[in-house]
């Protein structure tokens, strides 16, 4: 990841694997800041126009199994696309049911750079809490 961070991400080492944490003031938040840190690992976000919305609706067991599968998606929508995204927006948030858009692009080469293959989001490791007044997440990516 070459961009410089904001004070809200944290790319984390983690053995054959990539992980990120991130804080937010609210759930929905934290989600999309979540899927921002999936594509910084991929790409430079500065890069991405944020010119098509794609939209997505979810069910999972449980809002950490929902992270899960929001992250997944957005990674299986990039590899059989071919897309890259930079703006994230939860629309409705619940404990099993998440409806909302991404916006981004095709991958263009010339602007592009993929750094890395995200192979699986994982529950390895994986914290969904809150801590004082704040958000949580630590999620770990199978390269």
């Amino acid at each position: 990841m070459e961009q410089s961070a904001p004070s809200w991400f944290r790319e984390l080492d983690h053995t054959a694997d990539t992980g990120i944490e991130v804080w937010a003031e609210s759930l929905p938040e934290l989600f999309e800041r979540a899927a921002w840190g999936l594509f910084a690992i991929l790409t430079d976000p500065e890069t991405v126009t944020p010119r098509e919305a794609v939209s997505f609706e979810l069910e999972a067991p449980d809002v950490q199994a929902l992270l899960v599968r929001w992250l997944s998606e957005l990674n299986y929508y990039h590899i059989t696309k071919r897309w890259v995204f930079s703006r994230f927006e939860v629309q409705q948030l619940s404990e099993r049911h998440l409806v909302a858009q991404a916006w981004g692009e095709p991958i263009d080469p010339a602007r592009h750079t993929i750094y890395t293959e995200v192979k699986a989001i994982t529950y390895h490791g994986l914290k969904l809490e809150r801590r004082d007044e704040q958000w949580y997440a630590r999620i770990i990516f199978d390269l």
